[in-house]
């Protein structure tokens, strides 16, 4: 079994339904108001974890009511290097779900921007075999992804989001040239290639020196790219015809089934599949992590 560390934002998710987003200084009355527990690291890690991995969590939490709230939701996941940041809130972020599953999101990070990488002791970077970071600060990622040092077999995986990717592809060469596996979406690819071809694009991020790129094209599926010494392969494959109800934490749940299935040495038509597939069954459900499956849930 791999050990696995995910580094990124925990939050409390406060999801509201609305039949229409609407305009600026306008009121509209919410459908429903679902408090629950995000942050696509979060979410990555405790689906992991439900899946049967060893996940350790690698994030901050400050001190208030969702604290306990915050911690109990990451039920089996590993919780020894967890920081809790006095005078601080915890992340939190409102969402707007309207009628066709879209979304708009506002997130504040508080104590997510707070971890300090140099508690975690050097053992623990020597032992792991995957470093997942979704969304981070750049400056903690940069110190995340120097552990290759110390254990040239750690793989590092990365999922910027448009937070990131909206900076450009300058700010973010640097930590490409040392990730392993890349995940994005159609927008983030946007941000960093404008309208440059997909293909051509990803034929950019593999000279820059990521070796496996996921590209998630929501209902149109998703694509796979990799490098193998000299050799390259892409993949694609549909996405599955499902109602789309809520978007939160699919891409999330997508990762999930990517990196379950790298972990174990699956086909790449199998690991796409699967995130393909653990993507359509959180957007079916309201909230990021209702439909993370249990490992008696899933066969992969």
């Amino acid at each position: 079994m791999a050990k696995i560390a995910v580094h990124g934002f925990i939050n409390t998710d406060m999801i509201g339904r609305v039949d229409a987003f609407t305009e600026i200084d306008q009121e509209t009355e919410m459908n429903s108001l679902l408090i629950s527990p995000g942050g696509s690291a979060a979410n990555v890690a405790v689906g992991l974890s439900r899946l049967g991995d060893e996940v350790y969590f690698l994030g901050a939490v400050g001190q208030h009511t969702y604290t306990s709230f915050l911690l109990d939701s990451l039920e089996a996941v590993r919780r020894d290097y967890i920081q809790t940041v006095p005078n601080t809130a915890s992340g939190m972020v409102m969402v707007l779900v309207d009628n066709d599953g879209l979304r708009t999101m506002y997130t504040y990070a508080g104590a997510n921007l707070l971890y300090d990488v140099s508690q975690v002791p050097q053992h623990f970077c020597r032992e792991l075999d995957l470093l997942h970071l979704s969304s981070p600060r750049l400056l903690l990622a940069d110190q995340l992804v120097k552990w290759k040092m110390d254990n040239p077999r750690l793989r590092v995986s990365f999922d910027p989001s448009s937070l990131l990717t909206k900076k450009g592809l300058s700010s973010l060469e640097p930590l490409f040239s040392r990730t392993d596996i890349l995940f994005l979406n159609r927008s983030e690819l946007s941000d960093l290639f404008g309208a440059m071809e997909i293909d051509q694009a990803l034929q950019v991020l593999h000279e820059i020196g990521v070796k496996e790129i996921f590209i998630k094209l929501g209902s149109d599926g998703a694509v796979y790219s990799s490098v193998s010494d000299d050799d390259r392969d892409v993949l694609f494959l549909p996405a599955m015809n499902v109602k789309a109800v809520d978007s939160t934490g699919s891409g999330d749940a997508f990762a999930v089934g990517v990196l379950y299935g790298i972990s174990r040495g699956w086909t790449k038509e199998r690991i796409l599949q699967a995130g393909i597939t653990l993507g359509a069954r959180v957007v079916s459900h309201i909230g990021a992590r209702n439909g993370l499956p249990y490992a008696n849930e899933w066969g992969g």
